[in-house]
């Protein structure tokens, strides 16, 4: 599986700690040695460590290289990046460092690598007592031994626990699931059958080799960071292994995920972190009646807005199965008005509520349609067929909403808009 391996060596002990554990995973063919010689350094003494770390890997039947870069002003992160990106590693291997008096187990270099990495990474823990580490030979079971695999479900969860089969000296993996508050203890219930049925998938869906391995199943509560560093101590595991982005990180786009960046960051036990290209699911539809609840979750954080079942079609932007965006056409007795177009504020500027107003021109464009615009939009109303017109010419039911504003329009900083039916609708 991790045939090709990039190891970044800085010459330390912690790099000689490394490559000692390039023996725990199976089938490597090759590992290259990348080393950045800073201005002052002396590039043949460099060379000859590195050379001399070279000489660590005693198995014939892995290929080392060894890459002295000479500096050229970037940084390390960006040096390594640009390795791998040139190199197409299959694993990046790298080890944690910290203070004495720190809980946070990861640096900068880490960080950097693990959140803009095109491939699997590797962060290697080694066991201690007191100030002293053991050396990584010296480690009861091997790396692979016993896999606490946490799961939320989502799909670079489900994606990443493919590769859980694939990988040779397991003989148990954990598969564990963390369920935050629930507000009832009907709905804890609920919740907790069908987390146990998904795990019960997910542990039929593991084509291990050998198959008798043992998958077991754990439900925890409260904080995942937390419940996953607490299982992997309880259950001494030899290696946590997860993907690089959870349900909550991947459809807004950030580049590592914020669970599996304060696992990395804590738990005291080696991580491996899986990279998984995704392409995010986009759906535009007509919510059901059924389904408004969702839309007066958004509109929660626009004036509280509610839904009418027997007036109202709410138009709506998903991301895989999340809610993004929406806008309503709502039937008054004299008019139909366009309002409750919103989007949550991380996913704006993406063209969602765009997306929803196309749909909604689509379905609704054969009446004429009204609405108050927030000034600053006017111009994006525009292009879908709005004109500004006086207020007078709003049907009175509409008109009634911005009463308050006793024909002060421009104080509300609104604009009265309307559009006319698509021609030959």
């Amino acid at each position: 599986m991790f045939e090709k391996v990039l190891l970044p060596t800085d010459l330390s002990e912690m790099s000689g700690k490394l490559i000692a554990c390039v023996a725990d995973i199976r089938n490597v063919k090759e590992v290259i040695l990348l080393h950045i010689v800073r201005n002052g350094q002396s590039l043949v003494r460099e060379r000859e460590a590195v050379e001399h770390q070279q000489a660590l890997i005693t198995n014939p039947d892995i290929a080392v290289r060894c890459l002295i870069q000479e500096d050229s002003g970037d940084d390390i992160p960006a040096a390594i990046l640009k390795t791998a990106e040139a190199e197409r590693p299959s694993l990046i291997l790298m080890g944690a460092r910290k203070g004495r008096l720190s809980k946070i187990l990861l640096g900068h270099d880490d960080i950097e690598v693990l959140a803009h990495s095109r491939t699997h990474v590797l962060i290697m823990r080694f066991p201690t007592q007191g100030f002293f580490s053991y050396h990584p030979r010296m480690m009861e079971a091997s790396l692979f031994y016993r896999i606490l695999f946490p799961l939320d479900f989502s799909r670079p969860a489900n994606d990443a626990l493919k590769y859980v089969g694939e990988l040779e000296g397991v003989s148990e993996i954990i598969l564990l699931h963390v369920i935050r508050k629930i507000e009832t203890e009907e709905r804890m219930n609920y919740i907790v059958r069908e987390v146990e049925k998904r795990l019960a998938d997910a542990r039929e869906a593991i084509k291990a080799d050998p198959p008798d391995i043992r998958v077991r199943m754990m439900v925890r509560y409260g904080d995942p960071t937390r419940q996953i560093e607490i299982v992997a101590d309880e259950e001494v595991v030899s290696l946590v292994m997860m993907s690089r982005f959870g349900k909550a990180d991947y459809i807004r786009k950030v580049p590592l995920g914020m669970t599996t960046s304060r696992v990395t960051a804590l738990v005291k036990k080696p991580v491996l972190v899986m990279f998984t290209a995704i392409q995010l699911e986009i759906n535009t539809r007509e919510l059901t009646a059924s389904e408004f609840y969702l839309a007066e979750k958004i509109w929660f954080d626009y004036h509280q807005t509610k839904s009418d079942h027997d007036h109202d079609r709410i138009f709506a932007v998903f991301i895989e199965d999340t809610l993004v965006s929406v806008a309503r056409c709502k039937r008054h007795d004299d008019g139909y008005e366009v309002d409750g177009i919103f989007t949550w504020e991380e996913f704006r500027g993406n063209g969602y509520s765009r997306k929803a107003l196309d749909l909604m021109m689509q379905e609704c464009g054969s009446h004429v349609l009204y609405m108050y615009a927030v000034r600053h939009l006017v111009d994006f109303y525009a292009s879908f067929g709005f004109v500004s017109i006086p207020e007078e010419e709003l049907p009175l039911s509409i008109r009634e909403r911005y009463s308050w504003a006793m024909g002060e329009i421009v104080g509300a900083g609104v604009c009265p808009m309307k559009r006319e039916p698509d021609k030959g609708l």
